[in-house]
């Protein structure tokens, strides 16, 4: 598999993926809604994790804009499982769809995940999972 620190930018249509310490802390920071510290820590964190390749974190940002508009993490990668988290605040189903479709390309097609555990996951990218062969259980995304 390629390294996981290869996988940035990512382009789409209306967003540039982008590693956290790629970003400004203040920016980070307002949008994690965490101290500049805490943003530190956390930053130095994902950036570990990547070098280590266990997780890939990316903030995605409106090309527009230039705002960070969502958040998304794999972690615990391994085995064709990983912990997926992604936060969006206040997009549209469009660009939600948007995100999920690069998302699922990443996961299905270059790093061949097969089984995703999440807390909670947006139902629109839930939605598109599905539709590409993905069945939910369990809080858990299972390729069928």
């Amino acid at each position: 598999m390629t390294k996981l620190k290869s996988y940035r930018p990512f382009i789409t249509e209306n967003f540039l993926w982008e590693f956290p310490s790629h970003f400004k802390l203040k920016e980070a920071s307002e949008f994690l809604n965490l101290s500049i510290a805490q943003t530190t820590d956390f930053i130095s964190h994902t950036a570990k994790s990547i070098m280590r390749d266990t997780s890939i974190y990316w903030f995605i940002q409106d090309k527009e804009t230039k705002n960070i508009a969502a958040f998304v993490s794999i972690e615990n990668i391994g085995d064709s499982i990983g912990n997926l988290t992604v936060q969006v605040n206040d997009l549209n189903d469009i660009e939600k769809k948007e995100i999920a479709e690069r998302l699922i390309m990443f996961v299905k097609d270059q790093i061949k995940l097969n089984r995703l555990q999440f807390v909670t996951l947006d139902s629109v990218i839930q939605e598109n999972f599905t539709k590409n062969g993905y069945n939910i259980g369990n809080k858990e995304l299972k390729r069928s």
